[in-house]
């Protein structure tokens, strides 16, 4: 079988691969035309959460650039960081993306690592527009909220500029105002994260979310992730449905029998685990 190893990925080239549908696990990607269902397994490593809640939370540049590198070694085929400034605040300013960025790179510089854009970070969608038109390092891939104000301008933005979208929705309602906006094509994937906080009722939202894209006819690989009580559920569910899903401290804290993790690294390299074992492939 022919592999494409993620030591051959770029950021342009990245993009280039995925809109022909190749995806990763564990750092390598077959192509469609083999008639294999890649899956992709992203690390989360921090999200919004506080500073100390977990005692390997990742907040600086050097903790993210270890705790990537570990969850790359465990599995993981792409990044996704919450940055933050030198007060390990959350920021989207110019000189705290291109930091971490480029120290993360330093250590794996062939993996795709994507951001957080999320409104509460600024709390302003034209303040955010314009410190993200300043971006001097570009991420190779950026999460965008399809239901927060100047979704659709970012998003569009951030497309000109070369950045995969990583289209993020919570609901069906987000889920048709990305379609509605004509940017659903040009999405790197649509990433379906519900909310809730019961698996059935996350289930029946993941339902109404898919309904909303069948019908659009949009042909984007497709990412399942939960949060909590959901998280584990959901990374199975996601790899029984065929889609892409991800894993780290920014959804739980726990192993997926209850236990709390020790890191990054280990939920990671048990998420992979599980995808292996449903999926069948290694």
């Amino acid at each position: 079988m022919s592999l494409i190893h993620s030591s051959d990925y770029s950021r342009r080239a990245f993009l280039t691969m995925a809109g022909a549908g190749v995806v990763a696990l564990g750092g390598c990607a077959v192509t469609q035309q083999e008639q294999i269902r890649p899956f992709l397994l992203k690390a989360a490593l921090n999200g919004g959460r506080q500073p100390g809640s977990h005692p390997a939370l990742p907040t600086t540049a050097d903790e993210l650039a270890n705790a990537a590198q570990n969850a790359v070694e465990a599995g993981a085929g792409a990044i996704h960081i919450h940055v933050r400034d030198s007060e390990v605040n959350e920021s989207l300013r110019s000189e705290d993306i291109a930091s971490v960025l480029t120290t993360v790179r330093s250590i794996i510089p062939s993996t795709p690592i994507g951001i957080s854009t999320h409104f509460g970070i600024v709390g302003d969608a034209e303040r955010r527009q314009e410190i993200v038109s300043m971006w001097s390092v570009l991420p190779d891939f950026a999460s965008v909220n399809f239901n927060e104000p100047g979704s659709v301008a970012l998003a569009q933005l951030l497309i000109e500029n070369g950045v995969g979208v990583e289209a993020g929705l919570f609901n069906a309602d987000a889920a048709a105002t990305c379609v509605e906006s004509g940017l659903g094509s040009d999405c790197l994937r649509f990433m379906m994260e519900p909310r809730n906080r019961v698996l059935e009722d996350a289930l029946s939202n993941v339902a109404e979310m898919e309904a909303v894209l069948d019908a659009a006819g949009v042909d984007r690989p497709r990412l399942l992730h939960g949060f909590r009580a959901t998280a584990w559920p959901l990374i199975e569910e996601a790899t029984r449905r065929g889609y892409d899903t991800r894993a780290g401290l920014e959804d739980t804290f726990e192993l997926a029998d209850g236990s709390t993790a020790r890191d990054n690294t280990e939920i990671v390299a048990e998420a992979a685990h599980a995808i292996a074992r449903i999926s069948g492939y290694s």
